[in-house]
């Protein structure tokens, strides 16, 4: 402030009236900060307006010297120095030159109208643009005028006055449409799209955002595009097409990085975690929150900390933690009265109703439902439409079904000309409050909801959010399915929504590895993405060797930008590409299809969850029943089975008594198992077991009857879904070698890892994995072992892996249930020779999906192979499904942590018996209709049977007949 000191002494000695020249360097100073403007290097350009402004002081021009002024705080502004912007443009309105004419005077009322809607003080930003306008009429200035009414316009637009925003936009559009200021109009046709898109007119929205980024790409300023690139994406999210969303959020987040405006940079952070918080990726969504809301912070923006903080809740409420996420609402609650923005503030009090609601406190739930109507006008048609769902789901938590219809049916007419991504929820609710009243409307709903549901799910690429985003329907379909099954006894329809919502983005995945889609990129963009997904990996290897807190800090940042970037690029790619985004992805399988792959000895068993209760469906080759059980010993079955299935695995991982594995596993075979033998016809001896939920971590064979374990009476195999059954490689391709087995056999520690549960340190030593691969190879003609310090990443990699038959795996597996993408196998000790060629020693599912196998059979005689993170709908996400889209028949995984010498002993059993049953079962005969195309493989096949002796000898074996050493593993496939 001293030198705004020195500059007072000489306005009050009028030092300027007596001065008009203009000095040639202080124009020059002033273009050149012009130019670094219109480049966004805003800094440079604010140090450069403030030398051109005391170049102007020295020579008197008080005029030139005021502009400089304003456009140096208009740069800090940009910036995101917004306090020190606006400390200049007061100090300049209070001490205006007396020769100051009109259009001056109004560039700094201009001015100070954009710092206060950039504090979101909307009403004051408002008097301040309207003098400006008013200054601007009397001289007439047309384009000054547009500029003035294009600023006026957000805070109207954000306080929730739409129709006053839209008519001064208007206004400038049509001037700058007048005379050609494209640059100008960019801006006007962005506060168009906001406007339209805030009324749920968002294929109008489209056409103007569109519109603007074209115009600010030909600019070449990236702050411009960095705004024009995020409300695309915002654009595509709200019409339902994610792909492109993820595209443009990466584009946006790139530019956002770079020009360090914390102003613009987090929206995008934020809308960036709803992305993941839709997918179910809470650990990345509360990151980008918690970034978000840092930066934020330093803004004092009310409504931006405040919709942060609301983010944060959500999130909480996700996670069950009921109590942090009112602490998070009641600060956003402070925030938001802290500003003039009803809309904000309505949106505020619904999501505090849905926290109430949540916590049965009705009353008060319905109490803040009725604060959000009261200050919604009609333009707010968003938040009241959800007022409507809210209050339905209110009715209808206290039985009120009919007043919940009344609702749901008001929220669907208003979400009726929106985007077709915003009608599935007011579609489904309405559905389901039918369902409550045994209406036939429920199902009428239901099958528009699934037509919504069909035409976005495909719209995103990668599994990370595909499957994420098909999440909550996955549910949906289920819970519908039930109500085929109670209300109309149609257990084939029930059969057709189950497997519509199940493992579909497996099913994509191995549609597009049939046709080799991928294979049609360039070797430039295959490169480029395996180089992503290699920077990725070494990030994360950097983090397990990590020495403290504080880099293992830094180096999940960076991961959690690159993670993203490569979503990103997926998004591109499968938008760039016109095989990918032409690609007809199949519809699940149709009851007869799987029927006539069952003969008669054979049964398929599916189970599928609801919210609560549990879907069981039995498919023979002429049959189909279905039945569903709501709740188990007055508990919900989900519950009921979540906690039996833990309870039943703790008892055999633990080794307790025969005793009390036989009666935990008699109660879950009297609820899971049908009575087969008490249905006319040939008795089974197959079964294929397709399960859900927490059915994907129990071992079906160790279930018993009368003292005998199921796998006793019937031959057992697994599958994620029955749609995909045709789309898995068939086995008996050719190929050079019949094995190549692994045996990790050691490890070294990691004494300064910051995380050693995920370093190598916390593997311990496999000596038994020697004896394992030595004895299987006996089997096998044309054999390649790697031993010892032949088991390298590198080394593995250099085989042609396609030439191999069967892949045995006898080494150490990491599952992260959190990042399915970094579950893997351990193959390496030695992390310095790996990274000579590039590698971690780390073959995680990312890696393995990209494998390109012909292999019949995929072992992976490890530790808990066969687990993963679970996900509603997509089932298991572990590396047996990796393999599989690898181009792998059959895997063979574990369920948890074996025993080497037991595993040893139990695969020994498992070759010699497979090849004698693979002799007898596809023998010259079967082998010539194979070459003809005219052979059907069994859905009961030479591993099934195998598989099932190798158990049986186990069962029979002095030492190994419990069932921790031979339930955990089982086989997944074709």
């Amino acid at each position: 402030m001293k030198v705004f000191a020195s500059v007072i002494l000489i306005i009050g000695a009028g030092f300027f009236l007596g001065l008009q020249a203009q000095n040639v360097a202080s124009d020059s100073l002033y273009n050149q900060a012009h130019d670094l403007y219109r480049e966004a290097k805003y800094e440079q350009a604010a140090e450069m307006f403030k030398e051109a402004s005391e170049y102007y002081l020295s020579v008197g021009d008080s005029v030139d010297w005021v502009r400089s002024i304003l456009r140096q705080g208009d740069a800090l502004l940009n910036h995101g120095e917004v306090r020190r912007g606006e400390e200049l443009f007061i100090f300049v309105y209070e001490h205006q030159p007396k020769n100051a004419g009109a259009i001056l005077k109004a560039e700094i009322q201009k001015n100070l109208g954009r710092v206060y809607r950039e504090l979101e003080q909307y009403e004051k930003s408002i008097r301040f643009y309207e003098k400006g306008l008013e200054l601007a009429a009397v001289e007439g200035a047309s384009a000054f005028m547009a500029q003035l009414n294009n600023n006026i316009s957000y805070p109207y637009l954000y306080s929730g006055d739409y129709e006053r925003a839209f008519s001064h936009q208007k206004k400038a559009k049509e001037i700058y449409e007048s005379i050609g200021e494209n640059y100008r109009l960019s801006f006007v046709l962005n506060g168009m799209f906001i406007t339209l898109r805030n009324l749920g007119l968002h294929k109008q929205a489209n056409k103007y955002i569109r519109q603007s980024m074209r115009l600010r790409e030909e600019t070449g300023n990236p702050d411009l595009m960095d705004i024009a690139y995020h409300n695309m994406a915002v654009s595509f999210n709200d019409m339902g097409q994610t792909d492109s969303a993820i595209i443009y959020y990466g584009k946006s987040l790139e530019l956002s990085r770079m020009l360090e405006n914390p102003y613009d940079i987090t929206q995008t952070l934020i809308n960036i975690g709803q992305l993941y918080k839709r997918s179910g990726d809470y650990e990345n969504a509360l990151a980008y929150f918690n970034e978000a809301l840092e930066t934020n912070y330093q803004t004092e923006r009310p409504v931006s900390i405040a919709n942060n903080l609301k983010e944060l809740a959500e999130v909480a409420v996700l996670n069950n933690d009921l109590n942090n996420a009112e602490s998070f609402y009641r600060e956003a609650l402070n925030w938001i009265k802290k500003a003039d923005s009803p809309q904000e503030l309505a949106g505020l009090y619904l999501k505090i109703a849905e926290l109430k609601l949540r916590q049965d406190e009705f009353d008060e739930a319905k109490e803040y439902v009725t604060k959000a109507k009261s200050i919604s006008s009609e333009n707010f048609a968003s938040q009241l439409s959800q007022a409507h769902m809210v209050l339905g789901e209110i009715y209808e938590a206290e039985g009120e079904f009919r007043k919940s219809v009344g609702q749901y049916r008001s929220a669907y007419a208003m979400f009726a000309n929106q985007s077709i991504s915003s009608q599935i929820e007011p579609t489904i609710e309405l559905a389901g409050a039918y369902s409550k009243m045994e209406s036939d409307s429920a199902f009428i709903f239901a099958d528009e909801a699934f037509s919504l549901i069909d035409s976005v799910r495909t719209n995103v690429a990668g599994l990370t959010f595909r499957s994420g985003f098909f999440r909550d329907y996955a549910g949906f379909y289920n819970e519908v399915a039930s109500w085929y099954i109670i209300q109309k006894n149609d257990p084939e329809k029930a059969f057709d929504l189950v497997e519509a919502a199940k493992a579909r983005v497996l099913m994509d995945e191995l549609a597009e590895a049939r046709k080799k889609v991928y294979e049609t990129l360039d070797e430039a963009t295959l490169i480029k993405k395996q180089q992503k997904a290699k920077q990725i990996d070494r990030l994360y290897t950097q983090l397990e060797q990590a020495d403290s807190k504080e880099g293992a800090a830094a180096i999940r940042e960076e991961l959690k930008d690159l993670e993203f970037e490569y979503q990103s690029f997926l998004n591109e790619l499968h938008s760039n590409s016109r095989e990918l985004k032409n690609f007809d992805y199949p519809e699940p399988v149709t009851l007869s299809k799987v029927q006539e792959l069952l003969n008669e000895e054979t049964a398929v068993v599916e189970y599928a969850f609801t919210h609560t209760g549990m879907i069981r469906l039995v498919v023979q080759h002429d049959d189909i029943s279905a039945s569903y059980r709501d709740s188990v010993s007055s508990t919900d079955a989900r519950s009921f089975f979540t906690e039996n299935v833990r309870s039943f695995r703790q008892s055999i991982t633990e080794s307790e008594e025969k005793s009390t594995i036989y009666e935990q596993g008699a109660n879950l075979y009297n609820y899971l198992i049908p009575a087969f033998e008490e249905v006319e016809g040939p008795k089974k001896a197959n079964l294929v077991i397709i399960p859900d939920g927490p059915l994907s971590f129990l071992p079906f064979e160790a279930l018993s009857r009368d003292t005998r374990f199921l796998i006793q009476d019937f031959q057992v195999k697994y599958l994620p879904s029955a749609s995909i059954y045709s789309f898995i490689q068939p086995p008996h391709r050719e190929t050079e070698y019949d094995l190549l087995a692994l045996a990790g056999s050691g490890f070294e520690s990691e004494e300064n890892a910051a995380y050693p549960a995920r370093s190598q340190a916390s593997f311990a030593s496999l000596p038994s994995t020697l004896l394992e691969v030595d004895s299987i190879s006996v089997n096998f003609s044309k054999v390649k072992i790697l031993k010892n310090d032949d088991v390298t990443e590198a080394t593995l990699k250099s085989h042609n892996l396609g030439n191999y038959r069967i892949l045995h795996f006898a080494t150490h597996a990491n599952v992260d249930e959190n990042n399915p993408f970094r579950s893997g196998l351990i193959l390496s000790k030695k992390t310095e020779v790996e990274s000579l060629f590039g590698e971690d020693g780390h073959l995680n599912s990312r890696e393995i999906s990209s494998l390109k196998l012909n292999a019949d059979l995929v072992t992976l005689s490890a530790c808990n192979t066969g687990m993963g993170k679970l996900v509603t709908g997509e089932g298991l996400l572990g590396l047996q499904r990796s393999f599989l889209s690898a181009g792998a028949s059959s895997v063979m995984a574990s369920l948890w942590s074996v025993f080497d010498r037991s595993t040893s002993v139990f695969m020994s059993n498992f070759y010699s018996s497979m090849l004698a049953h693979q002799q007898k079962d596809y023998g010259m005969w079967n082998q010539t209709l194979d070459w003809f195309g005219m052979y059907e493989h069994p859905m009961i096949d030479y591993k099934t049977k195998a598989i099932r002796d190798a158990k049986l000898a186990m069962i029979d074996h002095p030492y190994y007949n419990h069932p921790v050493y031979w339930a955990p593993f089982i086989l997944i496939g074709k």
